[in-house]
């Protein structure tokens, strides 16, 4: 699996969960990358004396991120004296660490409960503490999570229970690091299979908010990790919506396997889902960045049979297209249809026509276009006259590009900031500066009305 899928989740500098030496299969090496560094970022805590967890080895080295200055996770000596006292069980676990005065923050707990979870350490007696004294800590989803994680590692489903019912009480979406324990536990894929499954009943069984999130990101997760059979494993557990399924089709859309996109919109249909507009622009944009427009626009006249109606993002694709293959005659007719259906062309698609007319030399097309907008009221006539300001100014047209900031102010348009400074400042380069002053003060006296 090419680990650039997971930069996404990169957000974590530490380095792996330790665990036992074993064989993993890819499945599981492939999945720990995603729930690890899904993790939120660390914040250190500071402390003079700091110790240090022991090196375990770990089956699949490439599975160990080191920081840059050190090959050891560091802990502070609170985390340590923390973790020590929930490690040894101790009857009066609350009165112990309120005698510790501690200087609690988020993230300091949650260096607590990861290093829990690595020592697989049940972290609900610490969670019970903090809910009772540090009460706005414990609501942290992201401490929620951590905690609904631990459990997992311990194979306590039903204590994620009483967790997740306040997370819909909240109404808060569950995080991907409350899927943690799926890829340490599992050492081959039936076992995959039954944790998913329990994790599943869980999520069942509370119902909500938890539910829909969970059945969200377990879809995304395999998907993304290129197991799709596991993800249509979650699909056939659950009550299927179109948000489910497009989850799958955005995965396969993004890696240009149209024909799996297109299985899967059939294998909605017969389980009685009906693709929704966001399934056919998925599908029909996957279909033209592959060079297959006469099936993109077969999609679209299966839309209309379906009484699903294209919307702006769906011309968008077609435009955009049309656009770089410099069918201009194409654009007209996609506009003019638009027009007719009373759908505003979005700021994505105006600006692909104006780049296209620009770049094919066609300035003249791309200033009555961006005048066109204005006679239309569109609502991006601002960022349409900033866009050929800046792109005359970009191919050092500058006093042409100060006109077209003089003609959008005499309309009433407010100019991009960024880009009437730019203008202003070549100008002063260019020694124009009776030029330069007379935008400033008309600029000036705009945004003073």
């Amino acid at each position: 699996m090419n680990s650039m899928n997971f930069r996404r989740f990169l957000i974590s500098g530490t380095q792996c969960p330790l665990h036992p030496p074993m064989t993993i299969p890819r499945f599981f090496n492939t999945l720990r990358f995603f729930f690890f560094f899904s993790l939120p970022p660390n914040s250190s805590s500071s402390s003079s004396s700091p110790s240090t967890i022991p090196s375990t080895s770990c089956s699949n080295p490439a599975l160990h991120f080191h920081s840059p200055s050190s090959t050891h996770r560091l802990l502070s000596a609170e985390v340590s004296d923390i973790v020590a006292l929930i490690r040894d069980d101790v009857n009066d676990l609350g009165f112990r660490l309120n005698r510790m005065n501690l200087c609690l923050s988020n993230s300091l707990v949650v260096e607590v409960l990861k290093v829990l979870a690595m020592e697989r350490v049940s972290a609900l007696r610490f969670f019970d503490w903090l809910k009772n004294s540090h009460a706005e800590i414990a609501s942290d989803p992201q401490i929620g999570c951590l905690v609904v994680n631990n459990c997992g590692l311990l194979g306590n489903y039903e204590a994620m229970v009483p967790i997740l019912n306040e997370f819909n009480l909240k109404r808060v979406p569950l995080r991907r690091n409350a899927f943690g324990f799926l890829l340490i536990c599992c050492s081959d894929k039936a076992s995959a299979v039954e944790c998913v499954a329990k994790m599943i009943g869980v999520l069942n069984e509370v119902g909500g908010v938890c539910q829909s999130s969970g059945a969200l990101l377990l879809i995304e997760m395999l998907g993304v990790s290129g197991f799709v059979d596991m993800a249509e494993f979650v699909l056939g557990t659950i009550r299927r919506t179109a948000s489910h399924y497009n989850i799958l089709i955005r995965i396969m859309c993004k890696r240009g396997d149209c024909g799996k996109a297109g299985d899967l919109v059939k294998e909605m249909k017969r389980s009685g889902c009906d693709p929704n507009r966001s399934t056919y622009n998925l599908l029909i944009s996957c279909l033209c960045k592959n060079g297959k427009l006469a099936e993109a626009l077969e999609m679209v006249k299966t839309m209309d049979k379906e009484c699903v109606r294209p919307d702006a993002i769906t011309y968008d694709i077609f435009i955009s297209l049309s656009c770089k293959h410099c069918r201009f005659d194409l654009v007209s007719k996609l506009l003019d249809e638009m027009n007719l259906k009373g759908i505003e062309p979005s700021i994505s698609t105006h600006a692909a026509v104006i780049k296209s007319y620009f770049a094919s030399g066609k300035y003249a097309e791309a200033h009555d276009y961006v005048v066109g907008t204005t006679i239309n009221q569109s609502c991006s006539s601002n960022a349409n006259y900033s866009l050929l300001a800046d792109l005359h100014l970009k191919a050092d047209n500058v006093l042409l590009a100060q006109k077209i900031l003089f003609e959008m102010m005499d309309k009433g348009l407010k100019p991009n900031f960024p880009v009437y400074m730019n203008i202003r400042k070549r100008l002063q380069k260019k020694k124009e500066m009776d030029l330069s002053k007379e935008l400033s003060r008309r600029y000036l006296n705009f945004i003073e009305k």
